[in-house]
């Protein structure tokens, strides 16, 4: 799949295309985990173990971390990270995504 990830803050912008492979079990457990983030973390994963989005509560107020690192054979290694509390109109937008999502293989 393609994903685009923005994230605008402190006035800047970080911009992530790429192309993502899922485990369709895992994709499904994540989108089911989503509705109970306040017991349990909902993690999601790509096949390369490359990108990572965790949604969980801390306190009880949700919270979105997401982390891209990739390195080449020559050794030079690409990050990037956002972790922030959200509020339950994004958390909702964010389920919203994931849920509507067309799971072809269900």
């Amino acid at each position: 799949m393609q994903a685009v990830i923005e994230v605008q803050l402190f006035g800047h912008i970080l911009k992530y295309h790429c192309s993502l492979w899922f485990d369709c079990s895992v994709w499904g457990a994540f989108v089911a985990s989503l509705d109970s983030i306040d017991m349990a973390e909902a993690s999601l994963v790509d096949m390369g173990g490359h990108f990572v989005l965790r949604l969980s509560a801390i306190s009880g107020k949700p919270e979105i971390l997401w982390e891209v690192k990739k390195a080449a054979v020559s050794g030079a290694v690409a990050t990037a990270a956002f972790r922030s509390q959200i509020d339950e109109d994004t958390l909702a937008h964010v389920r919203r995504q994931f849920t509507q999502f067309e799971s072809w293989w269900d």
